[in-house]
């Protein structure tokens, strides 16, 4: 992995109070919203893109000017955790206690750029964004209460957007949660007790036993 921290800007992307003056080297933690802070990152020109066609997507991209600079992991901590854009109009869900309870946790785990490698893209966004938007939205698809109390939805989200990307069936996630190598720090980025974690068939009913109603 680069040592560079690629966000999407699409997802982080909030509501701009005021102008960002940040000059591209530097960050501006005064602001919650820190989409002016990449406003200075320029795409390449045509011709550049046709001269480097053949270049991998992780090569070309380090040829914008400030790029290394603006997504190192000493300038993206600051600003951390990135913002998640919900659109207007989803209902807010009941007030009601979880049996889990997510919660975005800092990253004391990385105390330079070196501390990078070895996260694949899962394990970087847990870090970058704070998912706790998304309760709204996922509360809607995971409708069932498995309890009681349920799960928190965001807890049953991240779950499965993990067993996905692992390629892991729901026994299997069912293990590693619980395994002394990894378990504990996937427990405590996803908001899980690891004395009460859900059972395989918890997490194959929450997908494929709640209609979907968003």
């Amino acid at each position: 992995m680069n040592t560079a921290v690629i966000p999407s800007q699409q997802v982080m992307v909030g509501q701009v109070a005021t102008p960002c003056s940040c000059d591209g080297l530097s960050v501006c933690p005064q602001h919650s919203d820190v989409s002016g802070c990449f406003d200075h990152l320029v795409g390449l020109t045509r011709s550049q893109l046709v001269a480097t066609r053949q270049l991998p997507a992780a090569e070309r991209r380090l040829l914008t000017a400030h790029f290394q600079a603006s997504f190192h992991w000493e300038a993206i901590r600051p600003l951390l955790p990135f913002s998640l854009v919900v659109p207007a109009g989803i209902p807010t869900p009941p007030q009601r206690r979880y049996r889990s309870h997510y919660l975005w946790l800092p990253s004391d785990d990385i105390s330079g750029a070196n501390d990078l490698v070895g996260l694949d893209d899962f394990d970087l966004a847990l870090r970058l964004f704070d998912f706790t938007p998304w309760q709204p939205i996922l509360a809607q698809r995971f409708a069932s209460q498995f309890g009681p109390p349920a799960f928190d939805p965001v807890s049953l989200g991240l779950g499965t957007l993990l067993a996905r990307w692992r390629g892991w069936n729901w026994s299997t996630l069912h293990r590693e949660l619980h395994s002394a190598e990894r378990g504990q720090g996937y427990c405590r980025r996803l908001g899980f007790d690891s004395r009460d974690l859900p059972a395989a068939s918890t997490w194959r009913m929450a997908l494929t036993g709640t209609a979907p109603s968003c």
